[in-house]
């Protein structure tokens, strides 16, 4: 009795500690950490990233913005620049035409176009106080219009004519110089000066209005460019991020494997012999006697703490993984059989003939998984579990039908030691996800919109 009880404390006390220790330990190193230095960092990282790209977008509207503004104001100017242009055009002419002992001919009209060309002059005609035609130079846009008899136009009237402008205005003063010195005379006729039809392309606004949008156009692909570099450096820092956390969860997992190593090694030899002295203590006592069941308690704590340093040391297990081809709907089957005897409704119907993959290492991928869907479907469900090939990629997708994952804990769930149970080391799903790694693959988590959660663990290719 004495023996019994000296080998229960010895087993149960500091064994059982020595695991939940172990446990709380390592679940609060994979914890902790990532909410730490890492998680301020990455989370610094994000607002840098954002606010680095707004910013760069913003700059980018305002730029086009500008332009945009440059342009439409260039377009409300044109008209302004246009009766400016005619103005100064008709000006000229009319020195030129006042010159003259006598209203120009013909060619003394082509004359004006020519030295004026270079300004936008196209077309130039005169017509006379009867408002007949005297002379024309250039070639008109459009059909001419006799000019309007009464009243005469408006100085400074601009009618469109195709790319061109047309203005009708008259050469002379409306009257004669002398007129203010003669008496009225209601029987004179009405003093009717010549007048003169010139057309002329818009060289200012148009020039200026290219200009605004070349401008525009210029700005706009500016902004593009900083907007595509933008997203090109956003992504590039993604991935950069991306690569810093896989590397520090490489680093920890590389640590916690450590770790895991030496403590189950260090466990292995005293619990085998605790574990088989306590079998031999059991075999030797009453079946019905109180020592009998300490002792076999006993041997049941000894199998916990073996089955933690196993899955220790498949944690910390590394190397390189050896493919072989593999009947996937085989592994799959025998996977489930091995979790529980007819437990599961098992789909191989797109699954290939054989695949690339480390036999052992997925079989203790998808039997963690497995198990976690059966301990988590209730009582009179089973759990579907289905293997296929999807773009050159073996998937096994498993479902259970237990509470769904919570919120948020979609990755968490695959962290080393972490688990929801009260039993468990929380490495079944760590392990599942590192051999996942090795064969180029993932795993992914999903709740399913009728309840439960979806396992979608995916092996790539060699």
């Amino acid at each position: 009795m004495a023996l019994v009880a000296a080998v229960s404390a010895l087993a149960w006390r500091p064994g059982r500690r020595l695991y939940s220790r172990t446990a709380a330990s390592a679940r609060g190193a994979a914890a902790d950490l990532p909410r730490g230095a890492v998680a301020m960092k990455d989370s610094l990282g994000r607002w840098v990233r954002w606010g680095w790209l707004a910013t760069t977008l913003v700059l980018g509207a305002v730029l086009v913005g500008t332009a945009w503004i440059g342009r439409e104001r260039a377009r409300a100017a044109s008209t302004t620049l246009n009766l400016g242009q005619g103005q100064v055009l008709l000006e000229a002419l009319r020195q030129s035409i006042r010159a003259e002992p006598a209203l120009p001919d013909g060619a003394r009209l082509d004359s004006l176009l020519r030295l004026h060309r270079d300004a936008g002059l196209r077309f130039l005609a005169l017509f006379d106080a009867e408002r007949r035609l005297v002379a024309a130079a250039g070639a008109s846009a459009s059909a001419l219009p006799a000019p309007p008899q009464e009243p005469p136009p408006r100085p400074g009237t601009l009618e469109p004519v195709g790319r061109r402008l047309r203005m009708i205005a008259s050469v002379l003063p409306a009257r004669p110089p002398d007129a203010a010195q003669r008496p009225p005379d209601p029987g004179r006729p009405r003093f009717r000066p010549p007048m003169l039809v010139m057309e002329f392309e818009p060289l200012v606004a148009e020039r200026l209005a290219a200009e605004a949008t070349r401008t525009f156009a210029l700005s706009a692909l500016v902004a593009a460019a900083l907007a595509a570099a933008a997203l090109l450096l956003w992504r590039l820092t993604i991935r950069q991020e991306e690569v810093e956390r896989r590397l520090e969860r490489e680093r920890r997992l590389s640590v916690l494997g450590e770790m895991s190593a030496v403590l189950a090694h260090e466990i292995r030899n005293p619990l085998a012999s605790l574990k088989g002295h306590a079998q031999l203590l059991a075999e030797r006592l009453a079946a019905a006697g109180p020592e009998r069941a300490k002792a076999e308690l006993v041997v049941k704590e000894a199998q916990r703490l073996e089955h933690l340093t196993g899955d220790l040391l498949d944690f910390a297990r590394s190397g390189p993984i050896e493919r072989k081809p593999v009947d996937p709907a085989a592994l799959v089957r025998a996977c489930a059989e091995e979790v529980v005897a007819g437990g599961f409704a098992v789909g191989t119907a797109g699954a290939p003939r054989s695949f690339p993959l480390d036999e052992g290492r997925v079989r203790q991928a998808v039997t963690n998984i497995l198990r976690n869907a059966h301990q988590a479907s209730p009582e009179g469900t089973r759990p579907e579990v289905a293997v296929a090939a999807e773009a050159g990629a073996l998937v096994v997708t498993v479902r259970d039908f237990g509470a769904g994952i919570a919120a948020g804990e979609e990755k968490r769930i695959f962290s080393p030691f972490y688990t929801t149970r009260t039993t468990g080391t929380g490495l079944g799903l760590a392990v599942a996800l590192r051999v996942a790694e090795m064969h180029h693959g993932t795993i992914t988590v999903r709740n399913h919109p009728e309840g439960g959660a979806v396992f979608r663990l995916a092996f790539g290719d060699a």
